[in-house]
Parts: structure tokens; C-alpha cells; sequence
């Protein structure tokens, strides 16, 4: 498929006073989570002529290694995905014999991803504009745009009540 997008306004402030712009942005239309293990282990194995048991093995125990790795001070780079990386941070100290290591914590998990796979997501990525009348006023779309999207957008049984004034249960 592809991904959809909403249209949504921001104002900003500018020497001219307030202006809106109105950008793009994700809908997301998939269950909490998104893909899951065994789903993503059932598309692999499919492909790769594996058993899904092992590919789905090799994904839960994945995240462990990972973990294992940068505990040690090591980050983690899988080629066609990215890289994982630990920052570390700890409270200031006035003297720096102060900063001992029960001080020291983990800030954040930083994920870059491999520019290959930016660059394919780029190139090959299909987006579909979720229909404007469906959460826009009329009254701020064009014409043409009404028109193309009642003909190209099928009515649910809620949006037919609406029209009609009818009650469904």
C-alpha cells in the first residue's frame, strides 16, 4: 500500500504578524505496535524459505545481544538498517574527582539508520492523502476538490447517515 497523510495547519510567528502553513502529517491506521514479531517473522520466513520458529527465534533474541553489546561499550551496526548507540550523562560537579561511576547513567538509546535504507524508503515510498472533507469544513476547500474526492472516496454507512440525517444502530 503505501502510507497515509493528514493535512495539518501551524501557525508561526513572523514580522508580518501570525502565518499558517499546512503540512503533511503521518495517519497512523494499524493496530498499536505496528508490525509485530510474529508477523514480521512470518513475512521473512516466506521469503527466505526459513522455518518461522527460527526467524522468530533469531528476532526475540535479537534485542538481547544488542543490549549485551552496548552494556560492554560497544555500538551496534546492522548493515541495511542502522546503527545503535548508548549516551551516557550524569549530574555536574564543581571538582572532577566528584564524577564517579555511581553517577554515571544512560541518557539515551540513540538508533541512526543506514543511509541505504533512507535512501530506498526515499525513492520507493508511495503516500495517499487521507480525503480532506472528512475532517476539513467544506467551506475551506476548493470546489474541485469536493468533487474529486466524493467521487474517488466511497461513503462508509456512518457518512450516509450523516448525509441523510439517519440514526444507525
Amino acid at each position: 500500500m503505501g502510507m497515509i497523510y493528514l493535512v495539518r495547519k501551524k501557525l508561526f510567528r513572523s514580522k508580518e504578524g501570525m502565518k499558517q502553513l499546512y503540512y503533511a502529517v503521518q495517519h497512523t491506521l494499524q493496530p498499536r505496535g505496528g508490525v509485530t514479531t510474529e508477523k514480521l517473522a512470518q513475512r521473512m520466513a516466506s521469503r527466505k524459505g526459513m522455518g518461522e520458529g527460527d526467524v522468530q527465534s533469531v528476532l526475540v533474541d535479537l534485542p538481547k545481544y544488542i543490549e549485551e553489546a552496548l552494556r560492554e561499550g560497544e555500538s551496534v551496526t546492522i548493515r541495511g538498517l542502522g546503527s545503535f548507540n548508548l549516551a551516557i550523562t550524569s549530574e555536574g560537579f564543581e571538582h572532577p574527582d566528584d564524577v564517579m561511576p555511581g553517577k554515571v547513567r544512560v541518557s539515551r538509546i540513540y538508533f541512526k539508520p543506514d543511509r541505504s535504507l533512507v535512501g530506498r524508503l526515499r525513492q520507493n515510498m508511495d503516500f495517499f492523502r487521507y480525503p480532506l472533507s472528512k475532517y476539513f469544513p467544506h467551506e475551506m476547500l476548493r470546489p474541485e476538490t469536493l468533487e474529486r474526492e466524493r467521487v474517488h472516496t466511497p461513503n462508509t454507512p456512518e457518512d450516509e447517515a450523516k448525509d441523510t440525517g439517519t440514526v444507525i444502530d
